[in-house]
This record gives structure tokens, C-alpha cells and sequence, in this order.
């Protein structure tokens, strides 16, 4: 009996390792994600509505990618076992990675544009200019899902016009975004240690996780497009691909928790003891009591910013306005 097979290449692994260690890594990241998310429901149970949603639904996204991925690997490496024609059909993968991974990119990106917005109101233009380019790389993500499932081989990529150009915006975008979302952190506390030589424990320590986790996400995109541009005859680009989006989850859960790390703020009834700006000591509150310290300039932070196991429902909020840190109690 005759197989109609062709015949497996000496250099297969140049083929299947990018889709299978790709996958292994999703999967692993995905395993972290959910217990960032267990970590998230015990620690934060009184969270408002929205980052609820935001946290959870964020999970359910990455659940569907994380199904999607699985029957891609299944179809290349299970039921097309020993079939190279399998290993060149893109099957779902154009939806579980280019469009699942923008949409989640595009909702990480607008929370820190919002985070940003929030932080220092002024610079609002930079929080528009992330969302400008969060929208463009997700519409780049849209074209390269659709110009894929069209073409639905992995060696057409290359070849066709149309899918590089989309490729190309939707990994630059990425990349353009977590820029800008690091350089405005950077540049925020830039000025304000600049300016007024004060050292703010919260700001640094939001803009350092910032920093670094935008900057992870931004070398990875980065690397997807040079693996694509570089390498034309190869895959490598499927493996740096398939686990964006779960590096952009990982980066919201990890902003979420970093609370439970941020100052402690020590409650016992309704009193309320914190350190201020450069080393200068808040006193105990009572309820209705509030507190200013001198600081640089205009910040926001809500009560929710904080572990909720040491914010009390007594703490209204933190609020640093031009020229003075203002704690209150209701």
C-alpha cells in the first residue's frame, strides 16, 4: 500500500518546535495566570464591579485561547501525526493568537492609559496617544487573524502582500504602546524627583512594576516582528506569538496584586497611621480627620489601590494634590 504522505525532512524540528514549545510555554503561562487570579479573589473580594469584570473576563479570554491553542496542537501533532501538510495549516490559530492576543493586549494597554490618566491628570494626552496606538495594533491584529485564516497556510505568509503589512502594524503596534506606557510612568516620576527631590514610595514602586512588566511585553512583540522580517523560510515567529497575550494578562494580575506589596497602611478601628513624602510621619486619624503633607504635584489614589485586608471601608481616600498629601476618613 502507497502513502500519499510526504515524506518528514531531515530539519522537521525547524517546523514543529516553534509550535509545539510555543504551545508548552502558553500553557505554562496559563498556569501562572490562574494562580494570580486565585491570589486576586482571596486577597481582593471587595473589589468594585469593574475590575472584577476586568480580572475575570480577562481569565475567561485566556481560557478560549488557551482551548484554541490545545486543538491546534492536537490537529498538528495527534490526528495529523506524521503528516507535514498538517504542520503547514494554520487550522484556528489565526483567531487564538493574532486575534485573542490583540484583544487582550488592547484591554491591558487601555488600563494603564487609564492608571496613567489617573496618576497625573495633566499629562491626559498621553493616556489618548496609548489608546490611539492600543486601537491601531488591535485593528493590525484583526487583518493579520483574517488575511491568515484566508491564506490558512503558515508558508503563505510571507508570500501574500497584504499579511506582513498587517503583521507589521499589529507587533509594532504592541511594541509602540508598552512604550509609551513605560516612558509616561518614567517620565511622570522623572519630573516630580526632579522638580522637588521628594521620594514617593507608592509612585515608585506602581512606576517600577510598570516599567518592568511593559518592557517584557514590549521586547517580546518586538522579537516577534524580528523573528517574522528575519527569518522568512522559518516559523520561529509562532512560538514568541503564542504566548503575548498571556504575557499581557500576567501583567494585569501582576498590577492588580502588587497592592498586597504596596505601603501599609495600619488600621485598628477607625485610626488610621502611614508615612508621608520624604520620610515626614502622618499622624493617627479619627474619623472625619484629615492630614497634608508638602509634595510635588498633582496624584489620585483611590482607597482600592491598597490590600484590602488593611484598607478599612473607614478610609476614604488617599489623595495627593498639588502642594499637599491628603489622608482622610470618613
Amino acid at each position: 500500500m502507497t502513502s500519499n504522505l510526504l515524506p518528514i525532512p531531515a530539519n522537521v524540528a525547524a517546523t514543529t518546535a516553534p509550535q509545539l514549545l510555543g504551545t508548552l510555554f502558553n500553557w505554562g503561562l496559563y498556569g501562572v495566570l490562574s494562580v494570580q487570579v486565585y491570589v486576586y479573589y482571596l486577597n481582593f473580594p471587595d473589589d468594585k464591579l469593574p475590575p472584577k469584570c476586568l480580572v475575570y473576563g480577562t481569565f475567561l479570554f485566556e481560557t478560549v485561547q488557551t482551548a484554541l491553542s490545545t486543538a491546534d496542537v492536537y490537529f498538528w501533532f495527534a490526528s495529523g501525526y506524521g503528516n507535514m501538510l498538517r504542520l503547514g495549516d494554520v487550522y484556528v490559530s489565526p483567531w487564538d493568537t493574532p486575534f485573542l492576543c490583540g484583544i487582550i493586549a488592547a484591554t491591558v494597554q487601555c488600563f494603564f492609559a487609564y492608571r496613567i490618566w489617573k496618576i497625573q491628570r495633566n499629562y491626559w494626552w498621553l493616556s489618548v496617544l496609548i489608546l490611539l496606538t492600543a486601537l491601531v495594533q488591535t485593528a493590525g491584529a484583526f487583518v493579520t487573524a483574517l488575511r491568515g485564516h484566508i491564506l490558512h497556510h503558515y508558508n503563505e505568509f510571507h508570500r501574500n502582500v497584504l499579511f506582513p503589512s498587517s503583521f507589521h502594524v499589529w507587533l509594532l503596534g504592541d511594541t509602540v504602546s508598552d512604550i509609551l506606557i513605560a516612558g509616561s510612568m518614567m517620565y511622570i516620576f522623572y519630573k516630580s524627583k526632579k522638580k522637588y527631590q521628594l521620594a514617593n514610595k507608592i509612585l515608585a514602586k506602581l512606576v517600577r512594576l510598570v516599567i518592568e512588566t511593559n518592557a517584557l511585553t514590549a521586547s517580546m512583540a518586538l522579537l516577534s516582528f524580528i523573528l517574522y522580517a528575519g527569518f522568512p523560510n522559518d516559523n520561529f515567529f509562532i512560538c514568541t506569538t503564542l504566548v503575548m497575550g498571556k504575557l499581557y494578562s500576567n501583567t494585569l494580575l501582576v498590577t492588580f496584586n502588587n497592592r498586597i506589596a504596596l505601603r501599609k497602611i495600619v488600621v485598628e478601628g477607625v485610626s488610621v497611621q502611614a508615612h508621608g513624602m520624604a520620610g515626614q510621619s502622618i499622624p493617627t486619624l479619627k474619623a472625619g480627620e484629615s492630614t497634608t503633607f508638602n509634595t510635588a504635584t498633582t496624584y489620585h489614589f483611590d482607597a482600592d489601590e491598597f490590600d484590602s485586608s488593611t484598607k478599612p471601608q473607614d478610609i476614604e481616600n488617599i489623595e495627593i494634590k498639588a502642594g499637599c498629601l491628603l489622608v482622610s476618613c470618613q
